[in-house]
């Protein structure tokens, strides 16, 4: 199991998804996980520390492992197949430890909220692992080309003979 911290959440355009970056917490390695528009929100909303009157589902959550005694320990993205990204959450409540099966966008949502650690296991490193400034760059980039394709030609005024 690997340390990971949460580099960036962006958005892409083309997938119509959002992307949390996991980069290792000493090294240069990173995985970008897709995940919903409304997970990427839940986890942004955190991450801004952004307050809302009534609780949202993954503050619903953490309210109920607390009124239960439980304990989040860690999340862990344990596995890829196919293409999909599985995670789980562990919990502690006295001395029993449990796994709950988790999507990682939802395990990712409930670390930010309770401050638990995120670990990476090294065979997803292995799959989906990107150098971190490689794919920052190439973010930053596709970000650019997409506002210039959205560009009108009035946008860009007229050249002049």
């Amino acid at each position: 199991m690997i340390l990971c911290k949460i580099e960036t959440v962006s958005f892409d355009e083309t997938a119509q998804m959002g992307i949390v970056l996991l980069v290792e917490e000493h090294g240069e390695r990173a995985v970008p996980i897709w995940v919903g528009i409304f997970e990427t929100q839940a986890i942004m909303i955190k991450i801004k520390e952004t307050h809302f009157p009534r609780p949202l589902t993954h503050d619903l959550l953490k309210s109920c492992m607390e009124k239960l005694g439980g304990k989040v320990e860690y999340v862990l993205i344990n596995d890829i197949l196919d293409n999909t990204f599985y995670a789980q959450i562990h919990i502690v409540k006295d001395d029993r430890k449990d796994i709950l099966d988790s999507r990682p966008s939802d395990a990712i949502a409930l670390a930010v909220r309770v401050n638990v650690p995120i670990y990476v296991n090294e065979k997803v490193f292995e799959f989906s692992g990107v150098n971190k400034e490689n794919f920052l760059k190439d973010q930053k980039e596709k970000l650019y080309l997409s506002y210039l394709e959205s560009l009108e030609d009035d946008d860009m005024g007229k050249l002049k003979h």
